[in-house]
């Protein structure tokens, strides 16, 4: 099974009881959300992954109806809208007949955020499609179901395995167009209090999968004094933590291409271009400025925690200012952004790309400076534009 952070992310939208769960049952041949008469049954979000012949790894998520009247709808309602712009694809299910307020706007925000869609109208068993209602959704894409029949099932496979093909969402390559094949690649992983107990981290362990399909070889240090290495082995590029990059820096060769695994995913998931400039902004950080720390997942912090001690450690030594830091986990990041002078997100090895992206549009609509853990560290260290360079 995929992570779920690299599935094709599918979202099902509308309003309470049009059979969101029906459609998510009949999407995935099981049943998975639960199914009831009642409005507003679906309260929280619903995830399921599936594989889809000819699309591959799917994330189905059912979300709770944009209409929900109940005590807590408000906040429901929320939830969904967050979740529609962490989608890939978004399928709008509207009852036979019912095309309104409720519809138009879910339409507009996809638009917004730039999010591929196309409508199901089910319960097309019950009654008669009338021409009026055709007209209504005739400039939208869109396909009659039933839940009760699977009405064109196939057609809705289809559907969005087309939309996936023009989305190139697999494109999930570290090394793309900085690797050639018959390469020798050293990563340096520092085996440290935060390393996971008896295992790499997902970054280091994506990298050597990947550099292997390239045929290349791959060799693994902990040290960070890499001057050896490079010595026995004649690396073509070195990659490594974003904690001892100005000790690699420092030790190998000015001839060998470096990076971090930071930098890696900040080309992958988020926009490399944004965060360079980003970390150029902590030259002009004032007294008393706040700093955003957003970490992507969550974990239990320790001792010397790279977000909460580490990076802001660094910041004031640089900076030589008085800094103030704010700092979120998972998937709680603040509605207003006015209040920071600059945000710091994780590397997002362990979330969707879409997550880091709307961060990134957030701050960009709120004229917010955002960098990453790995730039911010190379930029504070002096050595952004080294460890850059191969991508330029």
């Amino acid at each position: 099974m995929s992570a779920k952070f690299l599935r094709t992310r599918i979202g099902l939208f509308g309003r309470t009881n049009v059979g969101k769960s029906s459609i998510m049952n009949m999407l995935a041949n099981q049943d998975v959300s639960i199914v009831s008469d009642v409005s507003g049954t679906t309260t929280d979000i619903v995830e399921k992954p599936i594989e889809i012949h000819g699309l591959g790894a799917v994330l189905l998520i059912d979300t709770a109806g944009i209409d929900d009247k109940s005590l807590l709808g408000q906040e429901r309602i929320k939830r969904t809208k967050d979740t529609l712009k962490s989608v890939d694809i978004a399928i709008i299910v509207c009852e036979n007949g019912v095309f309104d307020k409720e519809e138009k706007d879910l339409i507009a925000e996809l638009k917004f955020n730039k999010k591929p869609y196309f409508l199901l109208i089910n319960k097309c068993d019950l009654s008669q499609i009338k021409d009026e209602f055709l007209d209504t959704i005739s400039g939208e894409n869109f396909i009659l179901t039933s839940t009760k029949t699977a009405l064109n099932l196939d057609e809705i496979y289809k559907k969005m395995i087309e939309i996936s093909s023009k989305l190139n969402l697999n494109s999930n390559d570290l090394f793309f167009e900085i690797l050639d094949q018959d390469k020798v690649v050293v990563l340096v992983t520092p085996i440290d209090d935060e390393a996971p107990k008896d295992r790499l981290i997902l970054p280091q362990v994506q990298a050597i999968r990947q550099i292997l399909d390239k045929d290349c070889s791959v060799v693994v240090t902990k040290s960070s004094d890499v001057s050896q290495i490079c010595r026995k082995f004649n690396p073509d590029l070195i990659v490594c933590d974003s904690q001892c990059v100005l000790e690699v820096v420092k030790s190998a060769p000015s001839n060998i291409n470096i990076t971090t695994f930071s930098i890696l995913f900040s080309r992958l998931k988020g926009d490399l271009n944004e965060f360079v400039k980003g970390a150029n902004a902590i030259r002009n950080l004032k007294n008393e400025d706040t700093i955003l720390i957003a970490e992507g997942c969550t974990h239990n912090a320790k001792d010397g925690d790279i977000a909460r001690v580490k990076i802001p450690n660094l910041l004031k030594k640089v900076t030589q200012k008085e800094l103030k830091f704010v700092h979120t986990n998972g998937k709680d990041f603040p509605d207003d952004l006015n209040k920071y002078a600059l945000i710091i997100h994780c590397g997002g090895c362990m979330i969707h790309k879409n997550f880091i992206i709307n961060r990134i549009n957030e701050a960009k609509k709120s004229g917010i400076s955002i960098t990453n853990y790995g730039i911010a560290i190379s930029f504070c260290q002096g050595v952004l534009d080294r460890v850059i360079k191969i991508f330029y």
